[in-house]
């Protein structure tokens, strides 16, 4: 299921024509474990990612991850992760971080941040 997941991940950096070059690496720990961590770069600007992929009773999740996209000026533009430090966010652990604040949403997936990021 891990290799089948990097595949798809490297289908989705493939078809976006907007990439100007990418940095992935991708390991196996086990069968039930997978890292996905590196950046993506869209002209000038920069996506940092960490997806830890866990396989529990054949379904896949993430157990980890982070979509932090800045400009050149290495400024935030946002970062969807779901680090467990916004208690108070009702999609807790899933939060976006803005500019000039924090929001609620639901995990994202490599296709809806690469689709918000062509659509800036």
């Amino acid at each position: 299921m891990i290799p089948k997941y990097f595949a798809q991940f490297d289908k989705i950096i493939n078809k976006a024509d907007f990439i100007t070059s990418s940095e992935i690496q991708k390991r196996k720990v086990n069968n039930f474990l997978g890292i996905i961590e590196g950046k993506i770069i869209i002209e000038d600007k920069t996506l940092d990612i960490l997806e830890v992929i866990k396989i529990t009773d054949q379904q896949l999740s993430k157990k980890k991850y982070k979509y932090h996209f800045q400009d050149s000026n290495n400024s935030l533009v946002f970062r969807y992760d779901n680090a467990p430090h916004h208690k108070e966010i009702e999609t807790f652990p899933h939060h976006k971080h803005l500019p000039d604040k924090i929001i609620a949403c639901n995990e994202p997936d490599l296709l809806q941040i690469l689709s918000a990021i062509n659509k800036m």
